[in-house]
């Protein structure tokens, strides 16, 4: 790297640190960490387990999804590329660096130009189909919690539900722009293939479980630390905190996790204690999934070696 483009990237990430410290004081600043540490001492280990055991059938989940765009991939493979995307994304600053490194390691892994493309834009579908699946369920369920949110946000989140669907498929399905070129051509070819309608709807049926499956795993973990609200608050919970820690201002989503989850759960009723506990406990079940990826990383092959 050049020294220039060295100073740069260090400099970004000096101010994404910079701004996770602050926000995190600040968030720590107005929080009874006493109260968090109790309700975290009083969490059960059989729930902390159920909720690990249920984050990383999400995962399992995720892959089966990458799969139905790249079928090429073995569930193993799909997996592996899934939790190495997970280890970037807490390690580098901003969970879209995580897909960008699991596009470029699937396309490390790609034989020819043709499936490079084909690599690169299924894991972007791939993200899309997941966002697009999280703010489905957001929306139903600030739809059915319009007593909290106000009858705006209800009406809001109904028209969202019903345009969000329809959004997917155009944006999966739009004309390509003619200055991608050769690239835009090759896209359009695996959009043709891998994109059919049975597809889209297998890939967005097992993006809906995942959420599903992600927000059941932190409602776990929530009623471990006394927190005790319905699926569908849960939902939103999930939906806007994921949301706001896709902004690439942080590392790992520090302080934005934590400013966002006490924000969010004060709305709902909830102690900020309780709810700076759940932050540091996803924190930590994310480090040990990024734990996994790191260690599946080294113990296998992007690409098999040349026989």
């Amino acid at each position: 790297m050049r020294p220039k483009n060295f100073l740069k990237y260090a400099a970004i990430l000096g101010l994404k640190v910079g701004v996770s410290a602050a926000l995190l004081a600040l968030v720590l600043s107005r929080v009874p960490l006493r109260e968090a540490a109790a309700a975290a001492a009083d969490m059960a280990p059989a729930a902390v387990a159920l909720s690990i055991l249920g984050y990383f059938a999400a995962h399992v989940i995720n892959a089966a999804k990458l799969r139905v765009l790249l079928p090429g991939l073995s569930l193993w493979q799909a997996w592996r590329f899934t939790m190495i995307g997970v280890l970037f994304g807490l390690a580098l600053p901003g969970q879209l660096a995580g897909d960008a490194v699991k596009a470029l390691r699937l396309a490390r892994a790609a034989p020819d130009v043709g499936e490079v493309t084909a690599a690169v834009a299924a894991t972007a579908v791939d993200k899309i189909i997941g966002m697009f699946a999280l703010l489905l369920i957001t929306a139903v369920g600030l739809a059915l919690n319009s007593g909290i949110f106000g009858q705006p946000v209800m009406i809001a989140a109904g028209a969202v539900t019903i345009l969000i669907p329809v959004a997917l498929v155009a944006i999966l399905s739009a004309p390509l722009p003619a200055w991608l070129g050769k690239w835009g051509q090759e896209f359009a070819a695996w959009r043709t293939v891998a994109l059919t309608r049975d597809a889209l709807l297998r890939a967005l049926a097992l993006g809906i479980v995942f959420q599903l499956v992600s927000i059941a795993s932190v409602q776990i973990l929530g009623g471990a630390l006394g927190i005790t609200l319905p699926f569908t608050a849960w939902a939103v919970v999930v939906g806007l905190t994921s949301v706001i820690l896709m902004l690439p201002v942080t590392v790992a989503g520090l302080g934005l996790r934590e400013g966002s989850l006490v924000a969010v759960m004060a709305m709902l009723g909830e102690g900020k204690g309780p709810a700076l506990a759940l932050s540091f406990a996803l924190l930590a079940i994310n480090i040990l999934g990024a734990g996994v990826g790191l260690v599946v990383d080294l113990a296998g092959r992007d690409k098999a070696p040349s026989a």
